[in-house]
């Protein structure tokens, strides 16, 4: 499949995701009257088939938006050496409608410009939840759920929300916009540094860029939700681009200010410390660097933290999401279990202080992985290190929110061959629908419609099928050359 083909389809699925997103009443978009440039406001008068009709759109957007993408990244594999500027105009189509779309699957953005507003107020984010404002017009819209809930992010993060906020003159559509624009921006930083990693370590250039950047999971979750992961990890990749091409201060700094939006990027300094010393010094002055590299960062945040006015008090809060306690992480999931079993024996009531067990347990175990990766990832890569490492964090961490995965799959994508890339297919495909809606809302009073939706759907995951099945009996498609091991210089 050409890329004119499989960027149209992904076009089009983007397009039928923001459609479908500001239908009145859809579960993925949260909106109210004046908060955004098109779409309707939730309301509790919403009719069944107008809410039907947004919930089919947006799937039929995403089947639509992950098919062209495994089409296209198997396009762009089968023909090494593809240019980057034709990737990145499919990019920006791609991107186009959903820069335009409502916040997507997800009130995060609320609670950052409220954050914000309370730092204009000198109200600590630290110390309150958005609840401390009272009043005001991002209140409304914030998730009950962190209301109360002091800010996990950095004074970095924390900051610039206060002058996005400052800039809107607190209006909230343009506030919106601002965090949208920040959102962009890591995705741009993304767009730029995922090819230098991939001439760092001998990958084709197009290929990772297709595989990492031009993944739904980050223009939907990323760019659609407006999530501050994006700015994050934009810096983070930045960082280690820089680093590896030999500009280790400047890479020290990025993943300083990364890890002052979201301290798990606090692992990118490890792991440029260890590239800089080089794989020929020994041990010792290896773990020497990445020391040093840790505690020039750690100034640096300290730095940052000072000059903010709020300081460290934040790494307190850094437990903040794991309020949320869901079967679906493992870590909690073994915190109930051992709960359901002391109660089972006769002990109930404990669950807090084995989840929390748990959570500390599963946090150590990463910290053990991500270790071991460090010290061998001369011999399993560079990039597949620092994204084990990162996905450690993600899987035993205290709860897994769907873009979580992209810290790690934006790494591992750059030399993913083999189960790996099925792998971050898979998933990819998986945290794209994990917010599926409540079986209520897929009813409708209109037979034809529903027809007509379901079918719909179902000849764009058929069709996908059907070629792929065609494509195996037709035979193997080309292969792109292997790769070569190139060690990084030392510096």
């Amino acid at each position: 499949m050409s890329l004119v083909v499989s960027g149209a389809g992904g076009l089009l699925g983007s397009a039928c995701v923001s459609l479908g997103a500001a239908q009145r009443g859809s579960p993925f978009s949260f909106t109210a009257p004046g908060t955004w440039v098109f779409g309707s406001a939730q309301s509790a008068a919403v009719g069944t088939t107008a809410r039907f009709l947004g919930i089919i759109l947006v799937y039929l957007g995403i089947a639509l938006l992950l098919g062209s993408w495994y089409e296209l990244v198997r396009t762009v594999r089968a023909r090494p050496g593809t240019a980057l500027a034709p990737l990145i105009r499919v990019l920006v189509a791609w991107a186009a409608p959903i820069v335009v779309a409502p916040p997507l699957f997800s009130r995060d953005v609320y609670s950052y410009a409220a954050q914000g507003q309370m730092v204009t107020r000198g109200i600590s984010p630290y110390a309150h939840g958005p609840a401390a404002l009272g009043a005001g017009p991002y209140l409304r819209l914030v998730d009950p759920l962190w209301a109360h809930s002091p800010a996990p992010y950095g004074p970095a993060w924390e900051r610039l929300s206060a002058w996005i906020v400052q800039l809107s003159g607190r209006d909230v559509l343009t506030a919106l916009v601002g965090f949208r624009l920040v959102a962009l921006v890591g995705v741009g930083l993304m767009a730029w540094a995922v090819p230098v990693l991939a001439r760092s370590v001998g990958r084709d250039r197009g290929s990772a860029f297709a595989l990492a950047v031009m993944n739904p999971l980050v223009v939907l979750d990323l760019l659609g939700s407006s999530h501050n992961d994006a700015l994050m990890l934009g810096l983070l990749v930045a960082g280690c681009a820089a680093a590896r091409s030999r500009q280790v201060a400047v890479g020290l700094l990025l993943c300083a200010l990364a890890a002052e939006v979201k301290i798990p990027a606090l692992i990118g300094a490890a792991f440029i410390g260890w590239w800089w010393a080089g794989s020929g010094a020994s041990p010792r002055a290896r773990l020497a660097r990445v020391v040093g590299s840790v505690v020039s960062v750690a100034a640096a945040m300290a730095a940052i933290g000072a000059v903010s006015g709020l300081g460290w008090r934040w790494l307190g809060d850094l437990s903040n999401p794991g309020r949320v306690v869901s079967w679906l992480d493992p870590a909690t999931a073994v915190g109930l279990l051992l709960d359901r079993a002391a109660a089972a024996f006769g002990a109930p009531g404990h669950q807090a202080a084995f989840v929390h067990g748990a959570r500390t347990v599963a946090l150590v175990a990463a910290a053990v992985i991500s270790l071991v990766l460090l010290v061998r990832s001369d011999r399993l890569g560079a990039m597949a290190a620092i994204g084990g490492s990162l996905l450690a964090f993600v899987v035993l961490g205290p709860v897994i929110w769907p873009w979580y995965e992209t810290w790690a799959f934006v790494f591992l994508a750059v030399t993913a061959e083999g189960r790996i890339l099925q792998l971050l297919f898979l998933f990819s495909a998986v945290a794209c629908v994990a917010d599926l809606p409540r079986p209520r809302l897929l009813a409708t009073g209109d037979p034809v419609l529903v027809t007509v939706g379901w079918v719909a759907l179902a000849a764009v995951v058929g069709l996908f099928l059907v070629t792929r099945v065609m494509r195996r009996a037709v035979g193997p498609s080309a292969q792109p050359p292997p790769s070569t091991s190139i060690t990084w210089p030392v510096t």
